[in-house]
């Protein structure tokens, strides 16, 4: 593998570029972490693509590119390495144990996050960010039901949080239980009537229920709010990157 090393002037921009990103568009992290790669800031590379994926678990380019990331540069075997051992220092680091499951969840490895997450939560009992985490790794694993127990308990803890909300209305959707989740995302939608993902997954529950001028009108406001639900994105691939395109960037 080869990338070239990021001069300070690089360094400065790609920064600048990070302040003025949309901090809630998956897309603009994914293509920033492209950028930082490319100039051998794999550190930031990887942060990047993880927000990404935090923001968008299903951005398959994100997934691809942390990927890379993490592989081809050795940066994942050095910080698991360096995470087990702050770990093994000091078991209840939250922040440690959150990356090491983060990690493994971004790579795929459900069953790593799963152990990691669990064990932050024997410390943190009532984290409900590693809730919601574990839900996610318990769906991305195949076990539905683990799943919404999970997001059953954050929403125990938080029970006006949108995104809680919008999970749980997301895993009982995936285990066919329409009416239900039909309640969590109209919860959802009340709690952030801004969410386009909430309104987005809303069309697909009424279209099942047949309810289709109200799934047209959820789907219509979903794109409303978040266009690219209507049209596929340009998001960048390490794979595929054009290192000219960094250079029409600069000032």
């Amino acid at each position: 593998m080869t990338a070239s090393l990021a001069s300070q002037r690089d360094r400065d921009i790609l920064r600048s570029f990070a302040r003025r990103i949309d901090p809630s568009d998956a897309g603009a992290h994914n293509n920033l972490g492209v950028l930082y790669y490319h100039k051998g800031m794999y550190e930031d590379a990887v942060a990047a693509f993880t927000k990404a994926l935090e923001l968008d678990p299903k951005m398959q380019v994100a997934q691809r590119n942390l990927e890379v990331a993490y592989f081809n540069t050795g940066y994942y075997d050095r910080r698991v390495t360096e995470l087990r051992e702050r770990l093994r220092q000091r078991p209840d680091d939250r922040d440690a144990r959150w990356e090491l499951g983060r990690a493994y969840a971004s790579l795929g490895d459900s069953r790593e996050a799963v152990a990691e997450f669990t064990a932050l939560l024997s410390y943190h009992p009532r984290d409900v960010g590693a809730m919601v985490q574990l839900g996610l790794a318990e769906k991305a694993g195949g076990d539905l039901e683990a799943a919404e127990q999970w997001f059953a308990k954050a929403l125990e803890i938080e029970p006006d949080s949108p995104l809680c909300n919008f999970y749980m209305g997301e895993v009982l959707y995936n285990r066919g239980l329409n009416d239900e989740s039909l309640a969590a995302l109209r919860r959802a939608i009340a709690l952030s009537p801004d969410n386009a993902d909430a309104h987005y997954l809303l069309g697909f529950v009424l279209g099942d229920m047949g309810r289709h001028e109200d799934a047209a009108a959820a789907a219509k406001r979903a794109i409303q709010l978040n266009p690219s639900l209507s049209r596929a994105q340009a998001n960048l691939s390490i794979d595929r990157y054009n290192p000219a395109k960094y250079e029409e960037l600069l000032p």
